[in-house]
């Protein structure tokens, strides 16, 4: 049977609670971001007004309509029909006035289409859940490119730092190489080669300092605040990244199960195999409803003014029509299933590789902390031989310990995206790096 209209009145509720959503959502961009600003706080934010996700609430408002619209085959249909007529009567005709015209109101209401409407329905209802998995696994990956955004942020201070200190440490040595030059004890040769060092990590500081800004504008464009990019950020911390990593097939498991854009892609594939069912159900019968109401200007004999039945309408022949949609839906569902093919081939290679990658960074890792305490304790060294006013190079060791500060950042950074994309990757929030430790970096 055909379901009832309040499957109609819940879509329409549906489609306008998401579209005054989408009104909404601009305005609460707006706001201003928090200062300083955590990585706990910018994935809250994420905004779904985004253009890089909005088009997934686009699919969802489309499915809906094209719901509604499976769904108005049921409707009942009212309609009237005016037609003024002149003619000339017939001279056998009692009634000899000119004016033939007729008004006639019919209704009609189909009762019975053999499964046409429910198939067609069901195949909505898949589209719009396909369309909801992609919409999620857009504001996934937006998150994802919030978390790399706001990393590039912390590692372009750094950057900075280290930069800054080079170039003050430069800077310094060509001030006494001017000194000594002037006494006859340094060459111009040798003064100039420290000059055009000093100009190099001048310009490399220059583009340091520009990338901390271009850094905090591209962190704005992934929240969608315009013009607001954080000046503080708050140092994360990522303790998901110290959780045990499964064995590779475990993985493969859980990503065929989890992964949202492989689910969207199969629900895609389910709705086009259902519509196809209803293009075929074009053949069959529909039983309707009908009521007219007319009036005529001539009263004739054998005009009713007032009809009602039941109409069984019987496709005999439709021609290639029918044939036509069924060939239209199986090339939609061959399409389909090959990008599902793909998807899970390419699937499996991304899980693979992340795996790989985060076993590559865990060793990184431990290299970057013997090189962090290595430098922390050659600057101790040179700091020391420093206030015995012994020769040392406590300059170079400080820009030697921002290196490794920037570099241990850097390590520890791709290691919680490598999670973050294994989250993606498997539908497993659980492995996102701040999942666990959500509040670790709150105030």
């Amino acid at each position: 049977m055909i379901p009832s209209g309040g499957n109609a009145r819940r879509a329409w509720g549906r489609l306008f609670l998401a579209l005054a959503l989408g009104l909404a959502g601009p305005a609460s961009a707006e706001s201003r971001l928090p200062q300083p600003l955590s990585l706990s706080d910018a994935l809250a934010l994420a905004d779904d007004t985004h253009p890089a996700v909005n088009r997934g609430r686009a699919g969802i408002l489309r499915s809906e309509a094209e719901r509604l619209s499976a769904d108005s085959a049921n409707d009942l249909h009212i309609g009237l029909r005016l037609h003024p007529r002149w003619i000339e009567p017939n001279d056998e005709v009692e009634d000899q006035s000119r004016n033939d015209s007729r008004a006639i109101l019919r209704l009609s209401k189909p009762l019975y289409d053999f499964g046409r409407t429910s198939l067609a329905l069901e195949a909505a209802d898949t589209a719009v859940r396909s369309q909801e998995e992609r919409y999620l696994s857009l504001m996934g990956r937006q998150r994802m490119e919030i978390m790399r955004r706001f990393f590039e942020v912390l590692l372009a201070d750094l950057t900075y730092t280290r930069d800054n200190e080079a170039m003050a440490i430069a800077f310094v040595s060509l001030d006494r190489a001017r000194n000594r030059n002037e006494l006859g004890q340094v060459s111009d040769i040798d003064l100039l080669a420290l000059e055009d060092h000093f100009q190099e990590t001048r310009l490399r500081r220059m583009a340091a300092l520009q990338d901390t800004r271009a850094a905090r504008d591209r962190l704005a464009l992934a929240l969608n605040r315009l013009g607001q990019g954080p000046a503080d950020l708050r140092h994360p911390e990522l303790p998901g990244n110290d959780r045990e990593l499964p064995d590779l097939d475990t993985l493969y498991a859980m990503a065929e199960a989890g992964n949202r854009q492989l689910a969207s892609l199969r629900l895609e594939a389910e709705a086009a195999s259902q519509r196809m069912a209803a293009s075929r159900a074009e053949r069959r019968p529909t039983l309707s409803a009908e009521v007219e109401a007319a009036h005529y200007e001539r009263v004739l004999g054998g005009r009713d003014p007032l009809a009602a039945g039941i109409v069984l309408d019987i496709p005999l022949y439709s021609g290639r029509r029918v044939d036509a949609s069924v060939a239209r839906q199986q090339a939609e569902l061959y399409d389909v299933q090959t990008r599902i093919r793909q998807h899970e081939l390419d699937l499996r290679q991304a899980v693979l590789e992340t795996w790989q990658e985060i076993q590559r960074l865990r060793t990184r890792r431990e290299q970057s902390q013997v090189r962090s305490d290595y430098r922390e304790l050659y600057l101790d060294r040179s700091r020391a031989l420093y206030e015995m006013e012994v020769q040392t190079d406590l300059g170079d060791a400080m820009t030697q310990w921002s290196a490794a500060m920037l570099f241990a950042a850097r390590t520890e950074f791709e290691l919680a995206l490598a999670w973050e994309r294994l989250a993606l990757l498997t539908g497993q929030p659980n492995f996102s790096p701040v999942h666990a430790g959500m509040s670790a970096d709150m105030p």
